[in-house]
């Protein structure tokens, strides 16, 4: 049935007439009055490609034998000539190594001519769609992000937070410190200091303000000597799988130190282009009065210079500041400590805004703080900013787990319309097939769960599955049986793309235990291990069971679970072994090497 409203566009690669008419039939009871464009070669596809628009077709339908060019490289080819719109194969070569092959390569989805369906190739092309749609924002999104990085106004550095060496740096970070990127990138965040210090002698968090993880004041060196008052903010971040800090240093008063910070600031309070209120601390009284504001604290709050000089700082709190915020800035002059907070403030006639608020105390020559300096930044546009990117994430969190919980759904439902197969059934032959695939498919329910349930959508704990699938697999097989495992785990991730294949793998081992080797006994012990040996994920399963027999050849075994593992481990650019234990039964092992992205 068509339900969609939006007028796709599909570039056919298919030689035969009638598949191409099977298709084009499909595509019209899908879609809306679909554009769909059609050649019978690899040369016609490449003349159509080379002249159209990246984005001219929403997805590309490629058959895998074409009269002049078939199989892995018409599928580089037409890849390399995609510019980045989704290929969806429709073919009649059901080889499952290389349909995984094709996927790894960058192919959508992998359809079999003899089993498609209208409905089934709607879905495949919509999910394609929209998943090529989310990467590609994603990418726009991670390229504004490095925008805003290299386009910073302040100093902007990246450290490894483990190390505390610099990764990165933006062009204001080079012309504030002198260094170049390359130097930049061979010291550690301590360098910088004119004192000792590193990122563990700041703050755990920015006094009422959650958002900041840390910051304070501190004493940078330049290239040549220099010495800089900086006021340094750190957030974390994610930078290629590493915990890092984004460190912004921007300058404040007081360059060197022993400098008069109370000349600099005067002299420099009426040019500045920021808000700066100065308050008169010189009696230690609870709260403080202002004795100057410069012109553009007036414009940004609307108090003139008259209204403003000698009211507390009260004056700029309403209704929609935080008890906290007000407190902190409070006792931060009453205590004369630096501080820097992010807080709603409001103008004159009652008006909220975001402003980003820093304090710092001024010395006369003795070192008796007399003053206090407050500058203000209105940065209500940034947390708007912020809000929204917000409120995007939290939408795509969302959408990513109602996509896990589906997709569980579905896999539920498959595994039970088997079980009901399994019901009317009496050839135990056949049986034992059913119980396999349901077993398979309750295996790849059970990831998507667990991703629903995680805080990740695309890396799990994976210790967790084994439990699980030892547990399956026991209440399928072993109603009658007395079988006692034992499982010992180790917490840690896997991304999803590894988790399924190893999860599958797993699920043929177990089973093949439960089936093979505790026949004709009512007893039996089976234990599984599964660890990460630095880079490499082992897993062992091992039983006291019958044993293999003395001809056997792993290499010889041709049923569908062992090319099922065959697959899977060379997916994972694993190996497995299968070999009698010393004690009596079997010994399964895998191992692969553990991949971040």
């Amino acid at each position: 049935m068509n339900t969609q409203k939006k007028r796709y566009r599909f570039f056919v690669i298919e030689d035969s007439r009638g598949d191409f008419i099977l298709l084009e039939k499909y595509l019209n009871r899908s879609f809306s009055i679909p554009s769909v464009t059609r050649v019978a070669t690899y040369a016609e596809a490449e003349a159509v490609l080379q002249e159209a628009h990246p984005f001219e077709f929403d997805a590309i339908l490629l058959d895998l034998s074409l009269p002049d060019k078939s199989g892995r490289d018409l599928v580089d080819a037409v890849l390399d000539q995609a510019n980045g719109t989704p290929i969806i194969v429709i073919t009649g070569f059901s080889d499952l190594d290389f349909s995984l092959e094709t996927i790894q390569k960058g192919v959508a989805d992998y359809l079999l001519k003899d089993e498609l369906s209208p409905e089934d190739l709607q879905k495949s092309i919509l999910y394609t769609i929209q998943r090529a749609a989310t990467v590609k924002q994603l990418e726009n999104e991670k390229e504004e992000y490095k925008q805003r990085f290299e386009n910073s106004p302040d100093p902007m550095l990246l450290v490894d937070k483990q190390t505390e060496l610099i990764l990165d740096v933006n062009q204001a970070a080079e012309e504030r410190y002198g260094y170049s990127r390359s130097e930049f990138v061979s010291k550690g965040f301590g360098d910088l200091f004119y004192d000792d210090g590193s990122l563990k002698d700041m703050p755990e968090r920015a006094p009422g303000n959650r958002s900041i993880l840390q910051q304070g004041l501190q004493h940078h060196k330049k290239n040549n000597g220099d010495v800089i008052h900086v006021d340094v903010r750190l957030s974390m971040v994610p930078y290629s799988e590493k915990e890092a800090v984004m460190v912004s240093a921007t300058a404040v008063a007081n360059s060197n130190p022993g400098d008069e910070e109370s000349d600099l600031l005067l002299s420099a309070i009426n040019s500045s282009s920021e808000a700066v209120a100065i308050f008169d601390t010189a009696d230690r009284i609870e709260e403080s009065g202002i004795v100057v504001v410069n012109e553009a604290f007036s414009r940004l709050t609307d108090f003139s210079a008259r209204e403003a000089k000698g009211e507390t700082i009260s004056l700029l709190f309403g209704e929609n500041t935080s008890s906290n915020g007000a407190a902190d800035l409070k006792n931060a002059i009453f205590h004369r400590e630096a501080t820097r907070t992010e807080v709603v403030l409001h103008q004159n006639d009652g008006t909220p805004f975001w402003a980003d608020v820093l304090i710092d105390p001024m010395e006369d020559q003795r070192g008796v703080c007399t003053n206090m300096v407050m500058t203000i930044r209105d940065i209500t546009e940034k947390k708007e900013e912020e809000e929204k990117v917000r409120k995007s994430l939290e939408e795509k969190e969302l959408l990513l787990s109602e996509i896990h919980h589906r997709i569980k759904n579905n896999l539920a439902l498959v595994s039970g319309m088997l079980q009901m197969q399994v019901f009317d059934e009496e050839n135990e032959e056949v049986l034992n097939k059913l119980n396999n695939s349901m077993l398979r498919v309750e295996t790849m329910a059970s990831i998507h769960q667990l991703l629903y349930e995680s805080s990740s959508f695309s890396r799990l704990e994976f210790s967790k599955i084994v439990d699980k699938l030892i547990k399956t697999t026991h209440n399928s097989f072993s109603s009658e049986k007395d079988i006692e495992f034992e499982i010992e785990t180790e917490p840690f991730e896997l991304n999803i793309n590894q988790a399924v294949p190893c999860s599958l793998i797993i699920n043929e081992a177990i089973t093949n235990v439960y089936k093979h080797a505790f026949a004709g006994r009512d007893t039996g012990w089976i234990g599984a291990k599964l660890y990460l040996d630095g880079e490499t994920v082992r897993f062992s399963l091992e039983d006291d069971g019958h044993g293999l027999p003395d001809d056997f050849d792993p290499s010889k075994v041709s049923s569908l679970g062992t090319k099922i593992v065959r697959a899977l481990a060379k997916q994972l650019h694993g190996s497995f072994t299968l070999e009698n234990r010393d004690e009596g039964g079997t010994r399964f092992t895998l191992q692969f090497p553990v991949k971040k992205e």
